[in-house]
């Protein structure tokens, strides 16, 4: 086997020569294990010490999905009387508010209606039953509906439902920052 040659210690502080050592298929670069634990510290590459994650920006889809229970939670509390309780839009049973029984029905498909999807027209809340059991009851949730904001802007509604709309991550963020500031004067309000 080949002798290896001597060499200096790459740690900055010592720098004193020595002969290398070959630990399997690697061979040392240091003179002992303190001076590659100073030029580790001195490097920043000390094991089991992560570096500083850079926070990326959340994506537009990521705060859409942030957005969503804020703003249902402000229709919740738009259509109810104390805060606490409101009712189904279609069968009229009444919900508790913040339970899996109360949830934010839309009055057609937020798939095929995208633009319609945080619509405050839109949006009532209904019961589990009536949003996930029976399809969110299209039909009985429209034609109240029409009878609430009129037939007129019920049809501009939908006309525009299905506009090519890109919203922009600052959008989100935005409304995200409206509807908890509704929400907190909501509560306050009716409580």
């Amino acid at each position: 086997m080949k002798e290896l040659k001597p060499r200096n210690c790459l740690s900055k502080q010592c720098r004193q020569p020595f002969t290398p050592i070959r630990k399997e298929l690697s061979i040392t670069k240091y003179c002992c294990t303190a001076c590659e634990l100073d030029h580790a510290e001195a490097t920043g590459n000390i094991r089991g010490k992560s570096k500083p994650k850079v926070k990326k920006p959340k994506t537009a889809a990521k705060l859409k999905k942030e957005l969503w229970p804020i703003f249902s939670m402000h229709q919740k509390l738009v259509h109810s009387a104390d805060g606490e309780w409101c009712q189904c839009y279609t069968c009229e049973a009444p919900i508790k508010i913040g339970t899996t029984n109360c949830q934010g029905g839309h009055c057609v498909s937020k798939g095929s209606y995208k633009n319609l999807y945080f619509d405050e027209r839109s949006v009532r809340p209904q019961c589990y039953h009536c949003n996930i059991n029976l399809g969110g009851m299209h039909y009985d949730f429209c034609e109240k509906l029409k009878q609430e904001i009129g037939v007129d802007s019920f049809n501009e509604m939908i006309r525009h439902g299905k506009d090519a709309i890109k919203r922009s991550a600052i959008w989100y963020q935005e409304q995200i920052a409206y509807y908890s500031a509704e929400n907190t004067k909501l509560k306050e309000l009716k409580s």
